[in-house]
């Protein structure tokens, strides 16, 4: 005979729910499975993550959105901005470049000025001129919003045209200053007020006896005392008494070129002073040999007198 164990029964866990009525009614108990228990509140807690992960979701689509209109709005507005000043570059862009063809008929009349030239077909600016010398104002054209590409090509051509400009005046302006160089240091002025009483190459001798002789230069008579001026800027290489000029200045003016100032009643430059085209160098006199008050005014070229006339 076999003894068998008696078998336990398995302890239930359930949740037991009571209810107490009123009025001393009988107390209700209702008992809920454990399992069932922890089955809906899982179920809950995943109803909860997953509703807080949707509002997350929504919330973060939602800020995305707003922040990718404010981008849009932010960027229409730089897009207006920067239409608005490409179209203010386009305006000063064209402004300079009629500017710069202000200064390119100026550059090519200053040349027509310094070297003497001829009117030009074609000036250095490029632009055609009528032969006729009729001005036409024939203008044309669709018109077109520049890109930025555009203005970048015309303000490239632009320096090149300004750089090509400065080198250009600067050639120029070095060729004003050599030139007003030599024009300063030429003579072209008179050297005193007054009549002209004897003029270069053979003449009637002054002193008297019927014979003739060489003036190497021209003779200028006015009162004693009257100013006489150096008729080019140059350096004083000779003030002193000189036989048969009197009291004499002489000036080298460079590139050969000597002026000669005698019969003066006073010399008011040294030898070694630097003279400017019209300053006073002395007075007028009658010293050496002379009949009366007057400059003799005489011009060499490398050593050689030449009529004063053809510098006057």
């Amino acid at each position: 005979m076999v003894l068998k164990k008696p078998e336990q029964k398995k302890e239930r866990k359930d949740f037991t729910l009571m209810m107490v009525p009123h009025h001393g009614q009988n107390v209700r108990s209702i008992r809920i499975p454990l399992q069932l228990m922890q089955t809906v509140a899982a179920a809950i807690f995943v109803c909860v993550v997953a509703v807080g992960g949707m509002t997350l979701s929504y919330r973060s689509q939602a800020s995305m959105a707003d922040a990718d209109k404010q981008e849009l709005e932010q960027l229409r507005q730089v897009n207006l901005v920067q239409a608005q000043q490409i179209d203010q570059l386009a305006k000063e862009t064209a402004s300079i470049q009629s500017d710069m063809q202000r200064l390119n008929q100026l550059d090519a009349d200053l040349r027509r000025m310094v070297n003497s030239e001829e009117k030009a077909d074609v000036s250095r600016g490029g632009m055609n001129r009528p032969a006729n010398g009729t001005a036409y104002d024939g203008q044309g054209g669709p018109e077109a919003k520049p890109s930025a590409g555009d203005l970048l090509n015309v303000v490239h051509d632009l320096r090149t045209q300004m750089q090509e400009r400065e080198e250009s005046l600067s050639q120029l302006r070095s060729n004003l200053l050599e030139k007003k160089a030599v024009q300063a240091a030429t003579p072209s002025i008179w050297p005193a007020s007054g009549s002209v009483t004897s003029r270069f190459g053979w003449r009637n001798s002054p002193f008297g006896g019927g014979s003739g002789d060489w003036h190497p230069g021209i003779d200028i008579a006015n009162d004693s005392g009257t100013p006489i001026l150096a008729t080019a800027e140059g350096t004083v290489v000779g003030s002193g008494w000189v036989s048969g000029y009197g009291y004499l200045v002489e000036i080298d003016h460079g590139n050969g070129i000597h002026t000669l100032y005698g019969h003066n009643s006073q010399n008011l430059v040294s030898v070694g002073q630097h003279v400017t085209k019209g300053q006073l160098v002395s007075y007028m006199g009658s010293t050496g040999y002379s009949t009366g008050p007057h400059v003799h005014y005489e011009v060499r070229v490398n050593g050689s007198v030449v009529n004063p006339a053809s510098f006057l």
